[in-house]
């Protein structure tokens, strides 16, 4: 007997769930959500006139999912300087171990017409990150960034960590082992953070 009580929220979670490491976001649809959840694929109608609309509700979702995590490591320390290292820290921790999450978030090309309430919540999620690195480096320095320097060279920053994190996955990387590869990649982030903030 097919589920008929399925929620918007239950498909996002279950598209999560089935995207979370696939190579090719686009084999999961809308019939093996429905699968997954018991129902027929036509119930997803109700909530979404397309894949395309679910794709980008669960990009928006996700953003959430993300912010979450990090929430929860950087409560775990206490000093600047750790604070700073968790914070590009769980940038790869979230993308290596949710592979297919970060292509979602990434790399898949999704539509060209953005609703706006992704255009909103991804400003939110990057005013929220800005924020936590303006306070960190209050911290580190004794001095307060400038908003918009931050944003400059957060989204610089974040640039690197995307394009080595996409290497890596792609089989195109330079360094094999997983932990001496996070490793790296997050002394390179700090780096380009502390060089560009400094010379502000």
């Amino acid at each position: 007997m097919e589920k008929k009580n399925i929620s918007r929220t239950q498909i996002i979670n279950t598209a999560l769930n089935l995207m979370r490491n696939k190579n090719d976001l686009r084999a999961v649809n809308l019939r093996e959500i429905a699968r997954t959840l018991g129902c027929a694929h036509t119930n997803i109608y109700n909530y979404f006139s397309s894949y395309t609309d679910l794709l980008w509700e669960t990009h928006t979702a996700l953003q959430e999912v993300f912010m979450d995590f990090l929430q929860q490591n950087l409560s775990a320390v206490t000093t600047p300087d750790m604070m700073l290292r968790t914070f590009f820290d769980t940038f790869l921790q979230f993308y290596l171990s949710n592979t297919g999450w970060f292509r979602l978030a990434w790399l898949e090309y999704i539509g060209n017409e953005r609703p706006e309430i992704n255009v909103t919540a991804t400003e939110k999620v990057r005013n929220e990150l800005n924020q936590y690195i303006i306070d960190i480096w209050k911290e580190l320095t004794g001095k307060t960034p400038y908003t918009n320097t931050v944003n400059r060279v957060m989204h610089n920053t974040h640039c690197y960590i995307v394009g080595e994190v996409s290497n890596y996955i792609s089989g195109r990387r330079l360094i094999d082992d997983e932990l001496d590869f996070k490793e790296y990649v997050v002394e390179q982030a700090i780096d380009i953070l502390t060089l560009c903030l400094q010379e502000e």
